[in-house]
């Protein structure tokens, strides 16, 4: 999608959407005469409002659009960069739904004042637009794909400075990246496997001189004893992997290692995934794909800042090899751990590459993404992820980051009480909780056993295993993988750079 700035609303474009706040009640100045008349009839019919997300559409023949649209925008004290994006992301799906290609709009020009970041705006702007223009089709027939066709040009009135500019410079990166890992959740799992994480990961590396990859193979996964790893890779064809992507961009400061999930296919193992539950599993790879991402965003706006994408990459899968519940594997860390569940091999995967990264590389922040947990799911649905950590000021930071970014997290209890749910009756540890009936808390008690794995960096753990792939359209997000964590990153990592 080319985003264009014009001072006035540019006429050469399909479709016109013009916003108003409900302060906004003398139309005419806003609109044409004739405009203004249809909306206020709308109004007092009841067929539109100017409530957030209302829309009333018409065709005037005295104007040069295809199609003219008013959006409510409510009330002007709540509007915010969210609501920029789902305004924009609203007008994207309108056009697209109308079969048209380009429109133009007033809305940020609206949304422009002395006390609004202009440059968080200008983010909002480019990231409502490009995640509201993205589509996942190339398994669809031509014709198909025709009707799917996004929209090409969005024209944007401002009469602001330059800072809204570079706003949507940066927007566009973080939201391209975003896509990009849509793209990687969206592909099935015949396509997606370890060794296709491993190409794209260098990929990403070769665009950059500031990013380095380095990959360990079975054996070397073997030499380092990360047996809880490779105990869950055992029932697959596909190699095991633990894929390093290392960006340098300070001279000082120690790493920031951000930590995905990369199971790319979980059928649950010998705890085998019920019917509706196991077709989505290909998606299990969603916290790799966003911290891959993540260390791109930070080469392309060329971050000050040292960080670390780990990315361990397997698939849980059954045949003779598979390990079994009851099984006992040893961590890179020598610490041992009871398979209590096959099903909970996210944890087991992220445990050996945690303890890794730590003994070798000393980080001082690690954050860890997963779709981790059902039992996420169950708490938070869609629309946010849930984090858990001992560090305030950490999680403080991830809170801010997701809420400026849309991206959002939610923090979930980390009480004293759960710190032995995890305890192991015949080993150190058991990847499913002891207590009670097993799945009480299971968000929770999942983030208790990977923080024995972490020894001294300041650690946070975000289960994204809602908020990454929905079930229902939003409004700039559709149906299928969103992306989840890549924008919350990528704005915690720019708040937090290095002061040189």
């Amino acid at each position: 999608m080319k985003i264009t700035i014009t001072k006035d609303l540019d006429k050469a474009q399909d479709v016109l959407f013009l916003g108003l706040f409900e302060e906004d009640k003398d139309n005419e100045k806003s609109f044409s005469k004739e405009l203004a008349e249809e909306v206020e009839a709308a109004i007092e019919r009841k067929a539109f409002s100017r409530k957030f997300g209302e829309m009333y559409a018409t065709k005037l023949s005295s104007h040069p659009y295809k199609k003219i649209a008013v959006l409510g925008l409510g009330e002007k004290k709540d509007f915010s960069a969210e609501k920029v994006r789902q305004a924009l992301g609203k007008m994207v799906t309108s056009t697209k739904c109308w079969l048209f290609s380009s429109f133009t709009t007033n809305v940020v020009e609206k949304a422009r004042g002395d006390k609004v970041n202009q440059e968080l705006l200008g983010r909002a702007a480019a990231e409502g637009l490009l995640l509201a223009n993205y589509g996942f089709t190339k398994y669809f027939a031509k014709e198909k794909q025709e009707k799917k066709k996004p929209v090409s040009v969005a024209a944007l009135q401002w009469s602001g400075g330059n800072v809204f500019s570079e706003g949507l410079k940066v927007g566009r990166v973080i939201a391209e990246a975003a896509n990009m890992t849509r793209d990687l959740v969206n592909e099935p799992a015949n396509v997606v496997n370890s060794e296709y994480m491993e190409k794209m990961a260098k990929q990403v590396a070769s665009q950059y001189s500031s990013v380095k990859v380095k990959v360990l193979n079975k054996a070397e996964l073997e030499k380092e004893g990360m047996g809880a790893l490779l105990g869950v890779n055992a029932g697959s064809a596909n190699p095991p992997k633990l894929v390093i992507l290392e960006y340098n961009g300070s001279k000082k400061g120690k790493y920031t290692a951000l930590v995905g999930k990369g199971i790319t296919f979980d059928s649950g193992g010998y705890n085998l995934k019920p019917t509706k539950y196991i077709e989505d599993m290909a998606t299990d790879m969603a916290g790799a794909a966003a911290v891959m991402a993540a260390v791109k965003v930070a080469a392309e706006l060329k971050l000050k800042k040292n960080m670390l994408g780990v990315m361990p990459l397997c698939e849980n899968m059954v045949d003779a090899n598979a390990q079994h519940p009851g099984d006992i594997v040893r961590a890179c860390n020598g610490k041992t751990i009871e398979i209590g569940n096959t099903d909970a091999e996210g944890r087991l995967i992220l445990c050996d590459a945690l303890a890794y990264t730590e003994a070798k590389y000393a980080p001082e922040v690690m954050i860890d993404l997963a779709t981790l947990t059902g039992a996420c799911v169950v708490a938070l649905g869609y629309y946010a992820a849930g984090v858990i950590g001992k560090d305030d000021e950490l999680l403080h930071a991830l809170h801010e980051a997701g809420s400026n970014s849309g991206d959002r997290v939610w923090q979930l209890p980390f009480f004293e009480e759960y710190q032995d749910w995890m305890d192991g009756s015949k080993s150190d540890l058991n990847n499913n909780s002891q207590k009670g009936k097993g799945y009480e808390g299971g968000s929770i008690t999942a983030g208790v056993f990977l923080s024995k794995f972490v020894e001294k960096a300041k650690w946070a753990h975000v289960d994204i295993a809602g908020s990454a792939y929905w079930a229902v359209d939003g409004p700039y997000l559709s149906k299928g993988a969103t992306g989840s964590g890549v924008r919350m990153l990528a704005y915690y990592l720019m708040e937090n750079q290095e002061k040189e």
